[in-house]
Protein backbone atom coordinates (compact mmCIF):
# COMPACT_ATOMS: atom_id res chain seq x y z
CA UNK A 1 0.00 0.00 0.00
CA UNK A 2 1.47 3.44 -0.64
CA UNK A 3 -0.47 6.34 1.32
CA UNK A 4 0.48 9.61 0.47
CA UNK A 5 0.15 12.41 2.68
CA UNK A 6 0.59 15.79 1.13
CA UNK A 7 0.59 19.16 3.52
CA UNK A 8 -1.87 21.70 2.20
CA UNK A 9 -0.64 24.72 -0.31
CA UNK A 10 0.31 27.95 1.78
CA UNK A 11 -2.52 29.92 3.27
CA UNK A 12 -3.32 33.43 3.63
CA UNK A 13 -2.67 32.85 6.95
CA UNK A 14 0.73 31.01 6.99
CA UNK A 15 2.08 33.87 4.76
CA UNK A 16 1.27 36.60 7.72
CA UNK A 17 2.93 34.24 9.98
CA UNK A 18 -0.57 33.31 11.70
CA UNK A 19 -0.86 30.43 13.94
CA UNK A 20 -3.42 28.79 11.36
CA UNK A 21 -4.81 25.81 13.78
CA UNK A 22 -8.09 24.80 13.03
CA UNK A 23 -9.22 28.10 11.82
CA UNK A 24 -10.75 27.47 8.31
CA UNK A 25 -8.19 30.00 6.26
CA UNK A 26 -8.20 29.82 2.00
CA UNK A 27 -5.13 28.96 -0.03
CA UNK A 28 -2.99 32.19 -1.45
CA UNK A 29 -2.61 32.62 -5.10
CA UNK A 30 0.75 31.51 -4.63
CA UNK A 31 0.03 28.29 -3.04
CA UNK A 32 -2.55 27.65 -5.66
CA UNK A 33 0.19 28.05 -8.17
CA UNK A 34 2.63 25.60 -6.57
CA UNK A 35 0.17 22.97 -6.16
CA UNK A 36 -0.49 22.40 -9.32
CA UNK A 37 3.35 21.73 -10.30
CA UNK A 38 3.00 18.97 -6.56
CA UNK A 39 2.29 15.77 -8.85
CA UNK A 40 3.02 14.95 -12.64
CA UNK A 41 0.70 13.27 -15.04
CA UNK A 42 1.69 9.65 -14.38
CA UNK A 43 1.82 9.99 -10.50
CA UNK A 44 -1.61 11.02 -10.55
CA UNK A 45 -3.79 8.05 -10.57
CA UNK A 46 -5.22 6.76 -6.72
CA UNK A 47 -7.44 4.70 -5.57
CA UNK A 48 -9.21 6.80 -2.61
CA UNK A 49 -8.87 10.18 -1.36
CA UNK A 50 -9.02 11.88 1.91
CA UNK A 51 -9.31 15.34 2.82
CA UNK A 52 -9.32 17.39 6.62
CA UNK A 53 -12.90 19.18 7.27
CA UNK A 54 -10.41 22.28 6.70
CA UNK A 55 -11.41 24.10 3.18
CA UNK A 56 -7.46 24.90 2.65
CA UNK A 57 -6.85 20.68 2.49
CA UNK A 58 -9.94 20.70 -0.46
CA UNK A 59 -8.65 23.80 -2.19
CA UNK A 60 -5.45 21.93 -2.62
CA UNK A 61 -6.98 18.79 -3.95
CA UNK A 62 -8.97 20.68 -6.17
CA UNK A 63 -5.91 21.78 -7.68
CA UNK A 64 -3.78 18.61 -7.65
CA UNK A 65 -6.61 16.75 -8.79
CA UNK A 66 -10.10 18.74 -9.85
CA UNK A 67 -13.17 16.83 -9.97
CA UNK A 68 -12.15 14.52 -7.33
CA UNK A 69 -14.48 12.99 -4.67
CA UNK A 70 -12.45 12.74 -1.66
CA UNK A 71 -12.99 10.91 1.78
CA UNK A 72 -13.49 13.72 4.76
CA UNK A 73 -12.12 12.24 8.01
CA UNK A 74 -12.18 14.14 11.31
CA UNK A 75 -8.71 12.42 11.97
CA UNK A 76 -6.55 14.27 9.87
CA UNK A 77 -7.97 17.81 11.06
CA UNK A 78 -5.04 20.21 11.55
CA UNK A 79 -3.66 20.38 15.65
CA UNK A 80 -6.33 22.64 18.20
CA UNK A 81 -3.57 25.53 19.48
CA UNK A 82 -5.35 26.28 21.89
CA UNK A 83 -4.38 29.82 23.33
CA UNK A 84 -1.96 30.55 20.38
CA UNK A 85 -4.73 30.20 17.65
CA UNK A 86 -5.11 32.77 15.66
CA UNK A 87 -2.40 34.84 17.21
CA UNK A 88 0.81 35.94 15.24
CA UNK A 89 3.81 33.40 15.90
CA UNK A 90 6.26 36.81 16.93
CA UNK A 91 3.74 37.43 19.49
CA UNK A 92 4.62 34.53 21.63
CA UNK A 93 7.42 33.80 23.19
CA UNK A 94 10.15 32.65 21.11
CA UNK A 95 11.48 29.62 23.50
CA UNK A 96 8.18 28.69 23.94
CA UNK A 97 7.66 28.01 20.49
CA UNK A 98 10.54 26.29 19.88
CA UNK A 99 9.85 23.78 22.07
CA UNK A 100 6.54 23.62 21.16
CA UNK A 101 7.61 23.07 17.48
CA UNK A 102 9.97 19.51 18.66
CA UNK A 103 6.90 18.69 20.96
CA UNK A 104 8.18 19.90 24.03
CA UNK A 105 5.47 22.07 24.94
CA UNK A 106 1.78 22.65 24.64
CA UNK A 107 0.10 25.85 24.51
CA UNK A 108 -2.90 26.41 27.17
CA UNK A 109 -6.18 24.43 25.91
CA UNK A 110 -4.06 22.99 23.08
CA UNK A 111 -4.01 19.37 22.20
CA UNK A 112 -1.26 17.57 23.07
CA UNK A 113 1.16 15.88 20.52
CA UNK A 114 -0.26 12.57 21.89
CA UNK A 115 -3.65 13.44 21.56
CA UNK A 116 -2.66 14.18 18.02
CA UNK A 117 -0.88 10.84 17.71
CA UNK A 118 -3.63 8.75 18.62
CA UNK A 119 -6.08 10.00 16.07
CA UNK A 120 -3.68 10.01 13.25
CA UNK A 121 -1.93 6.60 14.35
CA UNK A 122 -5.46 5.15 14.71
CA UNK A 123 -6.54 6.71 10.95
CA UNK A 124 -3.63 5.10 9.39
CA UNK A 125 -3.93 1.83 11.27
CA UNK A 126 -7.66 1.36 9.70
CA UNK A 127 -6.55 2.24 6.18
CA UNK A 128 -3.79 -0.66 6.44
CA UNK A 129 -6.89 -2.67 7.93
CA UNK A 130 -9.44 -1.64 5.28
CA UNK A 131 -7.46 -1.61 1.86
CA UNK A 132 -5.23 -3.70 -0.33
CA UNK A 133 -1.42 -3.84 -0.58
CA UNK A 134 -1.42 -2.40 -4.37
CA UNK A 135 -3.72 0.16 -4.05
CA UNK A 136 -2.49 3.91 -4.17
CA UNK A 137 -4.14 6.84 -1.50
CA UNK A 138 -3.74 10.37 -1.08
CA UNK A 139 -4.41 12.45 2.03
CA UNK A 140 -4.16 16.44 2.06
CA UNK A 141 -3.69 17.44 5.34
CA UNK A 142 -1.81 19.21 7.99
CA UNK A 143 1.26 20.54 9.49
CA UNK A 144 0.53 18.75 12.82
CA UNK A 145 -0.75 15.57 11.00
CA UNK A 146 2.94 15.38 9.50
CA UNK A 147 4.27 15.69 12.59
CA UNK A 148 2.63 13.03 14.01
CA UNK A 149 3.78 10.96 10.74
CA UNK A 150 7.63 11.73 11.55
CA UNK A 151 7.36 10.80 14.58
CA UNK A 152 5.43 7.43 14.68
CA UNK A 153 5.93 6.22 11.02
CA UNK A 154 9.25 7.71 10.10
CA UNK A 155 12.92 6.62 11.14
CA UNK A 156 15.24 9.34 11.30
CA UNK A 157 13.04 12.00 10.06
CA UNK A 158 15.04 14.99 10.31
CA UNK A 159 13.51 18.17 10.45
CA UNK A 160 9.45 17.48 12.25
CA UNK A 161 7.62 20.32 10.88
CA UNK A 162 6.85 19.94 7.13
CA UNK A 163 6.81 22.93 4.41
CA UNK A 164 3.25 24.03 2.53
CA UNK A 165 3.36 20.71 -0.04
CA UNK A 166 5.70 18.44 1.52
CA UNK A 167 5.33 15.04 1.32
CA UNK A 168 5.32 12.00 2.78
CA UNK A 169 4.66 8.05 1.58
CA UNK A 170 4.06 5.48 4.40
CA UNK A 171 4.49 1.58 2.68
CA UNK A 172 4.42 -1.47 4.09
CA UNK A 173 7.65 -1.18 5.49
CA UNK A 174 6.96 2.21 7.29
CA UNK A 175 3.69 0.31 8.95
CA UNK A 176 5.99 -1.99 9.94
CA UNK A 177 8.46 0.20 11.50
CA UNK A 178 5.32 1.53 13.62
CA UNK A 179 4.20 -1.55 14.62
CA UNK A 180 7.66 -2.72 15.91
CA UNK A 181 7.72 0.39 17.91
CA UNK A 182 4.45 -0.10 19.37
CA UNK A 183 5.52 -3.68 20.10
CA UNK A 184 8.65 -2.68 22.15
CA UNK A 185 7.03 0.05 23.77
CA UNK A 186 4.54 -2.63 25.11
CA UNK A 187 1.79 -0.10 23.35
CA UNK A 188 0.14 -3.11 21.39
Amino acid sequence: MNLIFVRHAETTLNKSGIFCGRTDCDVTLEGLKQAKNLLKDNEKDFDFIYISPLKRTRQTLDVILPNSNPIIDERIIEAYLGEWEGKNKSSVDQNLLALYRVGKYTPLGAETPEDVDRRVCSFIESLFGKYQSNQRILIVTHNGVMKSIKRNFVKDYGNIMSKNLETITITDTEFEYYLQSKKSQGTT
